[in-house]
């Protein structure tokens, strides 16, 4: 009973210490942009093969604490190469899943994790972390994919098909072209685009992060 209680007040404490950091200007906070390179879309049966990311302290995109990881020694690549150009000899020197996870836990622990389809790459991201018995626990999350759509909505614009790429949605604000379907390279593409859009939104005033976030949902 009394280790029953110890995890009830400790659980607790962890939500209130939680609502405080939500409740604080979303320019003090820190954001994980991250992008994944899989075998396909199905996290159940197919590979995470590869892992880029940025830290991102408002307004800057931090590239020293930035990481880009092979992480499939024997890789399932299927008809995957046809859209990230992954092929086998890039995987010689691949980093085991369990260390590149590690790393990715520390950096991610209590920041916000920003993709573009955020629920994509999370769902992937548990499975596979999941396996290798690694805890990843963002603040929050963050979808820049969702909070354009909802943009565009706002302003009336009909969302037609393909608008709602990382690509088009970074044209809309002007930002310069990256290679795209390279794990680091769209997820630095993808700080940048929730920059663009944070600002836009906020500005310099002092937005919590729990408005932004109610932006993208």
């Amino acid at each position: 009973m009394k280790a029953l209680l110890g995890k009830w007040k400790a659980a607790l404490q962890n939500y209130w210490q939680r609502q405080r950091r939500l409740r604080k200007s979303w320019r003090q906070q820190r954001y994980v942009a991250l992008d994944l390179e899989t075998s396909g879309l199905e996290p159940k049966s197919d590979q995470v093969l590869a892992m880029g990311w940025v830290v991102i302290e408002p307004p800057v995109l931090d590239y020293q604490q930035a990481q880009y990881f092979v992480t499939q020694a024997q890789p399932d690549l299927k008809q995957s190469p046809v859209v990230h150009g992954l092929v086998r000899r890039d995987f010689l020197d691949a980093t085991p899943p369990q260390q590149a996870l590690e790393q990715l836990a520390t950096v991610l622990n209590g920041a916000v994790l920003v993709c573009h389809h955020v629920q994509f790459d999370w769902q992937f991201l548990q499975r596979l972390a999941k396996q290798h018995q690694v805890k990843l626990q963002p603040l929050a999350k963050f979808d820049t994919l969702t909070f354009e759509a909802a943009r565009l909505r706002q302003q009336q614009h009909h969302i037609a098909r393909g608008s709602l790429t990382l690509v088009a949605c970074r044209q809309r604000f002007g930002l310069p072209m990256y290679e795209a379907h390279h794990a680091y390279s769209d997820a630095v593409a993808c700080g940048e685009l929730f920059l663009a859009q944070a600002y836009q939104y906020a500005g310099s005033s002092e937005a919590s992060l729990q408005e932004l976030l109610a932006k993208a949902k």
